[in-house]
């Protein structure tokens, strides 16, 4: 596939790990790594066996240090306006995947590197990973949904010191923040990592993706129409050979034997 040695690709376990491989610049996101992210993206989902995304970055610098500002030097505004439509929908893509997205953020998460973040659903990072949204810094402001996330995830407060006094927040601060599930060693990052993969596998597919979509949806919905939602997920679920096994596997006290069905 075209540009993918700026995105390697490999399999680890039930997980598919998807690296941005531009340790030089960085790993700042060009425009053929979005595509080669999208097609890697659509493989991931097709795949049964891929129970989860993982995304890194090269090196020990930087998960995605944002976007790439050469980029934006050498191209008009017609071309900015696409590269910035493009990664909104391949950022999009990543927030609505349904499959768990884990981020093993090293480094620098900053400007795109952190809206790319805020997509995952777990984030794990290394103690010397940094998030910021520095975009105002260069007379600008985020274009992948960096004001929105954060705003959702953080609070409106923490989303303004971070946006418009430049804040980064370090791996520590992401984590009483709650944006980040564990703060590990550098070299313990994609062990970390793999090792939620394999935690998401043990839960039944159907459930998993149930799952997500209450937890994605629980910010926009009233209580009551989430609790609904939550009803009707969990009805689905219960008709389900999966909740069978389950419910039988618990009972017999034995793991159970879950095939998405």
């Amino acid at each position: 596939m075209a540009g993918d040695d700026v995105l390697l690709a490999e399999r680890r376990g039930p997980a598919a790990v998807l690296t941005f491989n531009r340790p030089d610049k960085l790993n700042a996101i060009s425009s053929t790594m979005l595509a080669a992210l999208a097609a890697r993206l659509d493989e991931a989902e097709r795949d049964d066996d891929v129970r989860a995304v993982i995304l890194t970055g090269a090196g020990d610098r930087a998960f995605v240090a944002g976007a790439d500002i050469g980029e934006y030097a050498e191209g008009d505004r017609d071309a900015f306006v696409r590269y910035q439509r493009e990664s909104r929908r391949v950022f999009t893509r990543i927030d609505a995947f349904p499959k768990p997205v884990i981020g093993a953020v090293n480094g620098y998460a900053l400007g795109g590197g952190f809206e790319i973040a805020l997509c995952c659903d777990v984030l794990i990072a290394a103690r010397a990973a940094r998030f910021g949204l520095p975009e105002g810094l260069l007379g600008l402001s985020p274009g992948g949904g960096g004001t929105q996330r954060l705003t959702r995830a953080a609070g409106p407060f923490v989303a303004a010191d971070v946006l418009v006094a430049a804040r980064r927040l370090s791996a520590e601060d992401a984590f009483r923040l709650g944006l980040v599930a564990e703060v590990v060693e550098p070299d313990d990052l994609l062990d970390a990592a793999a090792a939620k993969a394999d935690a998401v596998a043990r839960v039944a597919p159907l459930s998993a993706v149930e799952m997500l979509r209450l937890v994605r949806a629980a910010s926009d919905l009233p209580l009551e129409e989430g609790l609904d939602a939550e009803h009707e997920a969990l009805f689905r679920l219960r008709g389900t050979a999966d909740a069978g096994e389950g419910i039988r596997a618990f009972v017999e006290k034995r793991d159970p034997r879950f095939t998405g069905t």
